[in-house]
């Protein structure tokens, strides 16, 4: 038998891990924002995984509604 994943699965998975959390975009975070703001890089580095596993909910909320439409 052919085990394959059903559209929704997909669907679902995509909007799951295919968000902006992940340590790359702390050093981004830091980076860009830093430049700007050199004297509060100290509070971008406190905030970096608060911020990540934010990104990282919202990933995962959008995902759920996905699941929530997508019916087959």
């Amino acid at each position: 038998a052919q085990h394959t994943l059903s559209h929704r699965s997909v669907v679902i998975a995509t909007y799951a891990l295919c968000g902006f959390a992940n340590f790359a975009s702390i050093g981004i975070q830091i980076g860009g924002i830093g430049a700007i703001a050199p004297e509060r890089r100290r509070d971008l580095s406190r905030v970096g995984l608060k911020a990540m596993f934010a990104g990282a909910l919202a990933s995962w909320m959008t995902a759920t509604i996905a699941g929530i439409i997508i019916t087959q």
